[in-house]
């Protein structure tokens, strides 16, 4: 748990190195990587990948597909 008592690890990648791995921007340069959101299981594997998802709405989408 964190201090927003929520049990799922958040990803906060501010070099850009996963941008790059994921294919979200060509190089750790690039100013602003495309958006992505990619929901991994507790396995490690990825579950679903949402490109360019809409902010208001991706929370609940991702929530759902828990």
């Amino acid at each position: 748990m964190n201090e927003l008592n929520s049990t799922t690890d958040i990803l906060c990648d501010a070099d850009h190195s996963i941008a790059v791995a994921y294919g979200a921007a060509e190089s750790t340069d690039q100013e602003k990587p495309s958006r992505l959101s990619v929901l991994i299981g507790p396995d490690g594997k990825i579950i679903k990948n949402y490109p360019n998802p809409e902010v208001p709405p991706h929370a609940e989408g991702v929530l759902a597909d828990l």
